[in-house]
């Protein structure tokens, strides 16, 4: 005769109800403040982190970000302090292109996204600040003036990807990034050597 072996479940439900994973919130963790960030966090802890931080659920918005604040005084983004700064928090930014003009401002697109992208280049080649400039639509190594190469990567003869100024294409980028913007200091509608550029994040024309 066949005997049969009952075992009890109750303890093996209640493990696996306890293991269980709680759910997950993504939340925007201190909104508009310098410790901004998108965080997870389980459903339970999400009451709490509005009523002590002001946070919000949702992923956080974008940060605008410096591209370049010295122009051609380093190849770098530059230091971000107030003898560099001029662009403030609420500015109005200004896009490409703005028609042709002195500077002669391209953009080297090295990793072919056509968007604008950590170890991406700029240069100046006409002859407004970079006396030495050639607008040829190509860097000169040595006569035109680096802006911006953070990897020393611009080499002698390197095309240009896109004339900033007059959104000539050289290499099948459909245009300007729409988000590559710049802070128009003086307010003459053209990129001066030094004025800001920046990344707008959140494409709504202002720096914030």
């Amino acid at each position: 005769m066949l005997a049969l072996t009952c075992v009890p479940l109750v303890g093996i439900f209640a493990a696996t109800a306890l293991a269980a994973p709680q759910p997950k919130v993504d939340i925007c963790h201190k909104y508009d403040t310098p410790d901004q960030a998108s965080i997870t966090v389980g459903y339970p802890a999400m009451s709490t982190h509005i009523l002590n931080h002001g946070d919000y659920v949702g992923i956080c918005p974008d940060y605008d970000k410096f591209i370049d604040v010295d122009g051609i005084t380093t190849p770098f983004m530059g230091a971000l302090t107030d003898a560099f700064i001029d662009v403030a928090y609420g500015d109005t930014l200004t896009a490409w292109p703005t028609g042709f003009y002195t500077e002669g401002i391209d953009w080297f697109d090295n990793d072919g996204t056509c968007t604008w992208t950590m170890g991406d280049d700029l240069h100046l080649e006409r002859t407004g600040t970079c006396t030495t400039g050639i607008g040829d639509g190509i860097h000169q190594l040595g006569l035109d003036c680096v802006v911006l190469d953070i990897d020393a990567s611009l080499y002698d003869g390197q095309q240009v990807d896109v004339d900033l100024e007059s959104e000539t294409t050289f290499t099948g980028c459909p245009g300007v990034d729409p988000l590559l913007m710049f802070f128009d200091t003086d307010g003459n509608g053209f990129y001066d050597e030094g004025e800001d550029v920046v990344l707008d994040a959140n494409g709504n024309g202002i720096f914030d």
